[in-house]
């Protein structure tokens, strides 16, 4: 499928692909795409081309993003003003750009991993252009302090934000998207009952945490899989989020029911 790829900053990280339908009766759901990695800049958006490109051929926009990352530009300012950015490039030069029109009442994100906490934090951002429709978070991160709070080091988080935990507690609280919540955007958090790198319990947790605030939100363990098997179309890790990025408006509340 062809993709065109647009930079929507100055640097060399900050641009994306986009993939659109061969065809459309009218203008199109527009899907962005965060890749994951660690945060780290020795992974890249090639992680998501082949999920975008099987959304694209099923009739949605997917801009699929690359953004700087440690090691590749930057760290936690960086990547989460890219990712920000990126979104709303949306309604101007990536539309400009498209060979279909774009439904932008109908904007969508979907994440792996790193890229799962990026799209769940960014659909809690509240001065962007429009609301995401709805959130597929693939076995994300989605809690960045808690463990802190308990006293506990991770060296890929405190890699993130370059600092402790301790030194600025609430840097690590507003970057966390459970620390962030209530949203008022759908999440649905995908996960795997066998994922060793992010826990099913994570995103058990934040679901939890999203009830008792009121957030629509709803969970999916897919037993005998893993983290990579997003990355995989033979997957029920991959079908199950394929289903839930494309649902169709009216058949959204059954994504987080």
């Amino acid at each position: 499928m062809p993709r065109l790829k647009i930079s929507y900053g100055s640097h060399d990280q900050q641009f994306g692909h986009l993939y659109v339908p061969d065809s459309a009766d009218g203008p199109v759901p527009v899907v962005m795409a965060i890749h994951g990695g660690f945060w780290s800049g020795q992974y890249s958006l090639s992680l998501g081309t082949a999920f975008a490109v099987e959304l694209a051929r099923s009739g949605v926009a997917v801009w699929n993003i690359e953004y700087r990352r440690l090691g590749a530009g930057g760290g936690w300012p960086e990547m989460s003003a890219d990712v920000k950015a990126a979104y709303e490039a949306i309604p101007g030069i990536v539309a400009e750009a498209s060979a279909v029109d774009f439904d932008l009442a109908q904007v969508r994100l979907v994440g792996h991993s790193a890229g799962g906490h990026l799209a769940v934090w960014l659909a809690g951002e509240k001065d962007v252009f429009a609301r995401p429709e709805r959130v597929v978070a693939q076995a994300a991160a989605l809690d960045l302090a808690s463990a802190a709070e308990r006293g506990r080091r991770i060296s890929y988080i405190e890699d993130l934000f370059g600092i402790p935990f301790e030194s600025d507690p609430d840097l690590y609280r507003s970057a966390s998207p459970q620390h962030r919540l209530p949203i008022g955007v759908p999440v649905l958090c995908v996960t795997g009952a066998d994922d060793l790198q992010v826990p099913a319990k994570v995103s058990a947790r934040y679901v939890k945490a999203a009830e008792a605030v009121g957030d629509p939100v709803s969970l999916h363990v897919i037993e005998g899989e893993g983290h990579d098997a997003f990355l995989s179309p033979t997957t029920q890790s991959w079908r199950v989020s394929r289903d839930a990025v494309l649902a169709r408006s009216e058949d959204s509340a059954a994504v987080t029911s």
